[in-house]
């Protein structure tokens, strides 16, 4: 797909700038249109950002359009100042408790 190329420079960019972080391209194909499905991917290029503690807490489009928003979501993630609430941190870290006892 093209807009899917026009945006690999700047994906690959990213994720070479954040060492810490795990970027996995999911390329299109007749084997995994299943998948993109599954995950109500509406448009592609389309990028999900998973939080470890609580999964997936973000989802966009990244066409290069785009991009420079995905590029700054990435960012408040990795400095620590995402949007994930408190109160759902707080849910995880409870049941993770309960189920180590």
């Amino acid at each position: 797909m093209q807009a899917c190329k026009a945006v690999a420079p700047y994906y690959r960019r990213l994720a070479l700038q954040n060492p810490g972080v795990k970027f996995i391209n999911v390329p299109v194909s007749g084997d995994n249109i299943d998948l993109h499905q599954g995950l109500g991917v509406p448009s592609l290029p389309y990028g999900h950002i998973y939080h470890p503690e609580v999964g997936m807490t973000e989802e966009m489009k990244i066409s290069r359009r785009h991009f420079g928003k995905f590029a700054r979501t990435v960012k408040t993630y990795v400095e620590g100042q995402c949007d994930v609430d408190d109160v759902i941190l707080s849910n995880v870290e409870e049941a993770n408790s309960v189920k180590r006892m």
